[in-house]
Order: structure tokens, then sequence, then C-alpha cells
């Protein structure tokens, strides 16, 4: 058996789901693995992009209220897991977008089967969670490969998977030049969210919301959760800064963690 250095190795990035997408694999047919990695990538691009009118996410946007709307397996399953989560987080996690309120309390959205169906008007916008899901996705695809390494980085939300580690650097919320801490991640998913996103500016409006309150965080702040899931890392990153907690109860519930949390304070 050859050393690791006699590995095919395979480096490509695209830009999909909204950002730079860079996928990494060593060992026998190390090219036809990324190509296939990519394909399932563009195919949750294809289905969850808000932006696509023809995806299933952009149907049930411009469907009227009570109007039935099939979904694709995979969308469903994310979709289960946001309103699992939504609930689970007393709505810190939430999905819809600029939602309208409902007095009664009712749910904008219900799954009925294999149909999704809006109950008021309401529009979703699955994003991170449809990233995670994708690199979880693609992750699956790389493991039917002969594989030593396997790494898929959209945009800061990251799955390794193989006999050898990656070693990440996880940088600081709203300063990307500055490293807060290295991290070997080893067959596991993390996920980083910022308030203000890259490099915010001063008085940047927020990129996370939620219905419970006010959020009023500063731009700076954010969260890196390593979890099982890179689905599942990124959705609990929002609860983690929704609520202002980075050892909130679900953490555990998932057999997640959290490895990096800013509030955004300026500290001396």
């Amino acid at each position: 058996m050859g050393n690791v250095a006699d590995l095919a190795q395979c480096r490509r990035a695209r830009p999909l789901l909204g950002t730079l997408v860079e996928i990494q694999a060593r060992g026998a047919g190390a090219a036809e693995a990324v190509r296939t990695a990519f394909g399932q990538i563009e195919e949750i691009h294809r289905l969850m992009s808000r932006y696509e009118p023809a995806s299933d996410i952009g149907r049930f946007n411009a469907a009227p209220v009570g109007w039935p709307i099939e979904m694709d397996v995979r969308t469903l399953a994310v979709l289960a897991v946001a309103a699992e989560l939504q609930v689970a987080s007393d709505g810190a996690f939430d999905c819809e977008r600029s939602p309208a309120q409902s007095p009664s309390g009712c749910p904008g959205w219900t799954l009925e089967g294999a149909v999704l169906r809006k109950h008021r008007q309401v529009r979703l916008d699955l994003g991170g969670i449809a990233k995670g899901y994708a690199v979880d996705c693609a992750i699956e695809a790389l493991r039917s490969f002969s594989l030593d390494y396997a790494l898929v980085n959209a945009g800061g939300d990251m799955r390794h998977a193989g006999a050898a580690p990656a070693r990440v650097a996880l940088r600081e919320p709203g300063s990307p030049a500055r490293t807060a801490m290295m991290w070997q991640l080893d067959n596991a998913a993390l996920a980083s969210s910022s308030v203000g996103g890259l490099a915010p500016p001063p008085g940047a409006a927020p990129r996370i919301f939620s219905r419970r309150e006010p959020l009023e965080l500063p731009a700076a702040a954010g969260a890196t959760v390593l979890a099982p899931s890179c689905m599942l890392a990124d959705a609990l990153t929002k609860v983690v800064l929704v609520c202002r907690a980075p050892r909130h109860p679900l953490l555990a519930r998932y057999g997640a963690c959290t490895l990096l949390y800013r509030d955004g304070k300026l500290r001396g």
C-alpha cells in the first residue's frame, strides 16, 4: 500500500448555494468523487433556493394560501428538521422570512405527507440549513468512493470524512482576517454564523432574525458549532446566537457543542 503522498488528490471550487463551495478529496477516484459530490450540491441548490422560481421553495413562496405544493423527498427532510427545531428552540430557529404574525398562534405552514401547505401569507428561506444539508449530501456521495480524506466547505459550513483529520482555522466573527482558534475536524461537521456577515461595516443590519424578540445583537457577534451533521451545526448556530446561549440545552440533545462564541461586545 502506498503512502499518503502516492494517493490521487483533487480540489475544486464552484459558486453554489449563495457562496463558494470547495471540495477536497484524496484517494482512488478522487476526481470522479468530487464531480459526483458537486452533482449532489447542485441538486440541493436547484430544489431549495428561494431565488429559483421553479424550486420547491420558490413554488411554495409564490403559491396562494391553502394551495398544496408537492415537495421532493430531500426538501421534505430539511423541512421536517426545520419544523422540529423551530418547536424545540421555542422559535429561536425559524426559517420563515419576514413572517406575518398570526394572532391565533397557528403555524404558518405544515407538512402533510409529501405536501407542504401554507396557512397564511408566509415565505420560507431554508438558507443555511439547506446549505448544511447539501454539505451532508456531498459527504455521503464522497463516502461511496475509496477515499482517505474528504472535506466539503460551503462558506464556513464544513464536514469531514476519512482516516486523516482536517486542520481548520476558525475566524473571528466580523473580522475574518484574524484566526480565533485552530481545530482538528475528524469525521464531524461544523458551521459558523455571524450576525453581520463577513467584516460587517459599522451599523450593519443583522442577517439573523427571530420572531421571539427584538434581537439587538451586535454585528460582530458570531458562533461556531460542532455537530454530527452540517445541517444541525448550521441551524444550532442560530439558536446559540438568538438565545445568547453558547451552552444551550439543545446542543446536548443533538450531540453538538459550541466551539467559538462571541457576543460582539468590544473588549479592551
